[in-house]
């Protein structure tokens, strides 16, 4: 089990993070579109989630599961536990959840741009009908703000907030049907 701490900046220039991680030194790791599927216990409403399964399939077809624990906010970050596995068929994962009874309440498609630093790890998100954002993850919140003033962010606009609570306040947009 692993402990993920990150930010999210907003409304980012895509082509402008790509070059100054790129300027710096960062290695691309990723550059795919990913399909995720969310699934959780029946009657669970939302915001009062102690956990979530997620599976997500990139465009080469490699598929995970993850389990993610309810966030701690840490000021201008947040915090959670994760646990991470390869599946080599997510469709048969989501029937095998669906017959333990959890529910598929949320899909997503979404292009995301990769970059390890140091110890830090950048991903750049697209979804449809609104602007990119980077999440930024690191070892503590003083460490994702020092990646927040090299890379020359400090005036832009961030997140705590997970993928779902972001994007139906600051966009208005229904997180549980993204497609492009």
């Amino acid at each position: 089990m692993t402990y993920e701490t990150e930010t999210k900046i907003l409304d980012v220039d895509k082509k402008q993070i790509g070059q100054t991680l790129a300027s710096l030194g960062a290695k691309k790791i990723l550059d795919t579109k990913f399909v995720v599927d969310w699934f959780w216990e029946p009657g669970t409403k939302e915001g009062e989630e102690p956990w979530f399964l997620r599976i997500r399939t990139d465009t080469e077809g490699n598929s995970e599961v993850t389990w993610k624990a309810r966030s701690e906010k840490l000021g201008k970050s947040r915090t959670h536990k994760e646990i991470n596995f390869k599946v080599g068929d997510a469709g048969a994962v989501g029937e095998f959840l669906k017959e333990l009874k959890l529910e598929n309440n949320a899909h997503q498609e979404k292009f995301r741009i990769s970059w390890e630093l140091k110890d830090w790890r950048f991903d750049l998100d697209e979804y449809p009908g609104m602007p990119a954002y980077l999440e930024i993850e690191g070892t503590s919140e003083e460490h994702i703000q020092e990646a927040i003033r090299i890379l020359g962010l400090k005036n832009h606009k961030t997140s705590n907030e997970g993928e779902r609570i972001l994007i139906q306040k600051e966009y208005g947009l229904d997180w549980y049907r993204m497609r492009f």
